[in-house]
């Protein structure tokens, strides 16, 4: 069964990081109508602007969510919880409103949250928040989800709840999850490719589909929707696995040592679950097993490995955060580096129209070639940007930059080769006993 509630959206922004967030979502568990999770804000804020105009009002911009929440004895997947979603949102909203549908599937059941904005898309008028539509047919239209694909209709309080099922767990813990496949799948095409086309024609033998923009992204053959390498982390970004395909003795430092955490079976999830408290002792004794691996073989104590521990995770944050930020400063780059050549071919054609005497003249001269103006505007735009910014003033002085933050880039996640980071500190840490010692 599922049940649906409706609640007012304090502040649509942070909403939204917060219902994003990769953990939550597999990184791809969220469809967007009218608007884009990137722009919602201000998708929504046109709509209220079209409002305001037509009605000559001062109305603030405004929204609402949906939570629809599945029982986890119901037997369905993320994809189908989403799908599931997103029909109701369409037939709920008559398609007439922005929406942003995202699937979390971090609780102990899956659970659709519904943005939408108050403002009628199509005829400008507000949300009908009159109990009949905001209850009662909230309600129905849920319903006739749930008839349609066989979930039944019956609403369960909190207290009722139950939780997610031995089975669910046991897949998760042995990395059986979407996201675990896909950074298998990238390692192993890593591994067996020379060259970045390599890769991408190996990953289209697995059966993924593959889409190149500011993000690399790929389609898993059992999924409807693409992912983003970025959500996996800073090791599957193109330019870190373009850098790992011409370097294949570079390990990836991963932010834990310890790859397992202590699990507290005092919640309560674990009280009426024998299933679910048998997975959470094998899974404490293997940490505990872990742990002892590692004490053993580096010759350290548990306070090492855990002060250890913490600076690998600062040390594999901060870095990601320059990657992160260095990366995106390449792009940008990379997006503009024609605007020379828009703008040196845009000369002509502003001579012809500086030319023209008339404003009539000029005005229709504008609009036969509206196309090109908007390329010589942006290409104005960038030099501007380019010289202001940066000092550069021309294209191979663009390019040489580019190659920089390239290098660059590729020196700083050499330093995050296990390979080499890793033994540094465990025998700093070893070094430092010895001279303790003889001292």
């Amino acid at each position: 069964m599922s049940i649906v509630k409706i609640n007012k959206v304090r502040n649509l922004k942070r909403t939204v990081n917060y219902l994003l967030q990769d953990h939550k979502t597999h990184g791809f568990l969220y469809t967007s109508h009218e608007c884009s999770p990137d722009t919602i804000v201000k998708d929504f804020q046109y709509i209220t602007d079209l409002y305001n105009e037509k009605n000559n009002a001062n109305k603030k911009m405004s929204s609402r969510m949906i939570v629809q929440s599945f029982d986890p004895n119901e037997k369905i997947t993320p994809e189908q919880a989403h799908q599931y979603g997103v029909e109701y949102a369409k037939n709920y909203l008559n398609n007439e409103h922005q929406f942003l549908v995202v699937t979390h599937i971090d609780a102990n059941h899956l659970h659709n949250h519904i943005v939408f904005n108050n403002i009628n898309y199509k005829n400008l008028t507000m949300f009908n928040s009159k109990r009949s539509n905001s209850l009662y047919r909230l309600r129905h239209e849920n319903d006739k989800i749930s008839e349609k694909y066989g979930l039944k209709i019956i609403e369960k309080t909190r207290e009722q709840s139950k939780y997610l099922s031995f089975n669910e767990y046991v897949a998760r813990s042995k990395g059986t999850s979407f996201k675990a496949r896909i950074e298998n799948d990238i390692d192993d095409c890593i591994l067996r490719s020379n060259t970045y086309d390599e890769f991408l024609e190996k990953m289209k033998q697995k059966g993924y589909e593959y889409k190149q923009g500011k993000y690399l992204s790929f389609k898993h053959p059992n999924s409807k929707k693409f992912i983003r390498t970025k959500t996996l982390g800073i090791n599957y970004t193109e330019r870190s696995i373009i850098f790992r395909i011409n370097h294949k003795d570079y390990v990836p430092l991963k932010p834990n040592i310890i790859n397992r955490e202590w699990i507290d079976k005092t919640q309560d999830k674990f009280k009426n679950n024998k299933g679910l408290r048998r997975w959470a002792t094998l899974q404490n004794i293997n940490y505990i097993n872990e742990i002892n691996n590692i004490l053993y073989k580096e010759n350290i104590t548990l306070d090492q490995l855990q002060e250890l521990d913490k600076q690998r995770k600062n040390l594999v944050a901060s870095f990601e955060q320059s990657l992160n930020k260095l990366d995106d400063e390449i792009y940008k780059l990379e997006q503009i580096k024609n605007c020379f050549d828009d703008y040196r071919n845009s000369h002509a054609m502003i001579i012809e129209y500086k030319n023209l005497r008339t404003t009539e003249e000029k005005v229709q001269f504008k609009k036969e070639n509206f196309t090109r103006f908007k390329k010589y505007d942006v290409a104005k735009k960038n030099l501007n940007l380019l010289k202001k910014i940066y000092n550069i003033n021309d294209k191979e002085s663009l390019e040489l930059k580019i190659k920089s933050l390239k290098k660059e880039r590729d020196i700083l996640y050499e330093s995050l080769n296990i390979n080499r980071e890793q033994e540094k500190s465990i025998n700093d840490e070893k070094l430092e006993r010895t001279d303790d010692f003889e001292r």
